[in-house]
């Protein structure tokens, strides 16, 4: 509250009083009232006195909304003291949504302790971690968007862990294009409800970035194809489609689409008033889990090219892309683990540890919060399928680092059989020399006769030591065995006989001998009488 935004920014904008000023009554809100006898009705504030003037005005008995529904894009000290004064809102809301660390250091006093699950249960508010997918075509429009987001009020990085530059350089992607998946969060406070009041609920939300776009185009809209009929009669009129700006935009348009039936389902659980925003958080994670199948796809395939391996950096190349997976995925599997934790605590209490694969019994998963449940148990199994399948890898990549290391001992083991064969000749000379040198007079200009035994001794010496490393070479592959082979061809191997085998040559055939089978037969012709 001091610093006006995230505690990190401080030594940034410390001296930027300007800066400090704008951050502290940055507004941007939308207040949406709901009634079942009348239209819903959306109002945009870009300022925190008007807001409140809003909020503070009293409606008339026959005008109350049944529901109201306040969108918050980003978050000023100016907004949390006014909307924390006006709704007693616990400052806990607020504060579990300005970071977006995995975890902490041990200096952080900004640290958010984990909470107790029966504590955890019984307040008014919970929070969302998810990632939010988002591409870039050139380092110049990463680098816009990086700055942009450093400009937010909450913490929102896009490359937090620095892991987007082992990602690049991808097969069939462009060399300067680069994707990031941004921790991202949204937060839901339902008012106590009391009796004669409107049900009322805060949606924080992420602000959102303007250089780049959401990979592949972003989600799929969430309403059905109109048919041909429909479309022929509203031809010349604007198709009806969420903006695709920002989040705030899309989560406000899609907010507006509530019917009657989704009021008498609010009144019932007032956390399906945030319907909406969850479906987007589902379509954000499905894009991710997408983009996961993609990057694995391409990693496994690159083990497959033909010119795999022929640099000693692939495989170094390979595991860079890997390792942010590894490191990230257990985290994953935690927001996905918590957000089921706080949607659906019946069946987290029931079910604390359930498989993704388990058929976990719901109250009614036809209608309301829990209509949701199936698209959450998808994203847990195909995260927990990714898991396997990075240890499938990592299995893959090991084997492959074997399959090199043999080839170079082979290619080592070639090199080594060359080295032997020069020492078949030099060893023999080597060894004519020194015998020759043991002579006092080696050599002298009165003795050339040495010098021709040198040579007359070492080259038969050198051919003997050849012919022999040549004729004890395996399968009979020696140029002295092949000469000899066919000199003196070998006689053909006479068949097996009776379970016998042919002898080899030069083998003294055994005769067989047999023997009577010794047979006994006694008289018992007294047993038959």
């Amino acid at each position: 509250m001091l610093v006006g935004c995230a505690p990190p920014k401080w030594r940034y904008i410390k001296t930027e009083h300007d800066s400090r000023k704008e951050r502290i009554q940055r507004t941007k809100v939308c207040v949406i009232d709901y009634s079942e006898s009348a239209d819903t009705v959306s109002r945009k504030y870009q300022s925190t006195p008007r807001l409140k003037a809003f909020l503070n005005t009293p409606n008339p008995s026959n005008a109350q909304p049944d529901v109201r529904l306040v969108i918050v894009e980003d978050l000023s000290r100016d907004l949390v003291d006014m909307l924390g004064e006006h709704y007693d809102i616990d400052p806990l809301f607020f504060l579990s949504h300005i970071g977006d660390y995995l975890f902490h250091n041990t200096r952080d006093r900004w640290c958010e302790l984990p909470d107790l699950e029966v504590d955890a249960r019984e307040r008014s508010h919970f929070t969302i971690s998810y990632l939010r997918p988002r591409y870039f075509k050139t380092e110049s429009q990463f680098s816009d968007a990086e700055k942009q987001s450093g400009g937010f009020n909450v913490l929102r990085r896009l490359d937090s862990d620095r892991s987007r530059k082992s990602l690049q350089h991808s097969l069939l992607d462009k060399p300067d294009a680069s994707v990031t998946l941004t921790r991202a969060k949204s937060s839901l406070w339902i008012k106590p409800w009391v009796a004669g009041e409107p049900i009322v609920a805060v949606l924080l939300v992420d602000p959102t970035v303007t250089p780049g776009h959401p990979i592949w185009g972003g989600y799929r809209p969430f309403e059905t194809t109109p048919t041909m009929k429909q479309w022929a009669g509203k031809a010349q009129a604007e198709p009806n489609a969420p903006p695709r700006t920002s989040l705030f935009e899309d989560v406000v348009y899609w907010c507006c689409k509530l019917t009657p039936d989704d009021l008498k389902l609010v009144k019932e659980d007032p956390k399906y008033l945030a319907l909406p925003m969850y479906k987007l958080i589902i379509a954000d994670w499905l894009v991710v889990l997408k983009y996961m199948t993609t990057m694995f796809a391409l990693i496994e395939w690159s083990f497959a090219k033909p010119h795999w391996g022929e640099s000693p950096g692939d495989i170094d190349e390979l595991l860079q892309k890997l390792s942010p997976w590894r490191r990230n995925v257990p985290y994953y599997q935690g927001m996905v683990d918590d957000t089921i934790a706080r949607l659906f605590p019946s069946i987290a209490v029931v079910y604390p540890t359930a498989p993704a694969n388990l058929v976990v019994p719901a109250p009614d998963i036809s209608k309301g919060i829990y209509s949701l449940w199936s698209d959450f148990k998808n994203i847990k199994h195909q995260l927990d399928e990714h898991k396997r399948r990075i240890q499938s890898i990592q299995t893959m990549a090991t084997n492959a680092i074997n399959t090199e290391e043999a080839r170079r001992a082979v290619k080592q083991n070639r090199n080594l059989a060359r080295l032997s064969f020069l020492a078949t000749f030099f060893i023999p000379l080597n060894f004519t020399s020194s015998f020759l040198s043991m002579s006092p007079d080696f050599p002298t200009a009165s003795n050339y006769i040495t010098i021709w035994l040198f040579f007359v001794l070492g080259i038969p010496i050198t051919i003997f030591a050849f012919i022999i490393v040549d004729w004890t070479k395996p399968g009979k592959k020696g140029i002295t065995r092949q000469a000899w082979l066919r000199a003196f061809p070998e006689k053909p191997k006479v068949p097996e006989v009776m379970g016998q085998q042919a002898p080899e040559p030069g083998e003294k055939v055994k005769k067989a001998k047999t023997l009577a089978w010794p047979y006994y037969r006694s008289d018992s012709s007294h047993k038959l009488k």
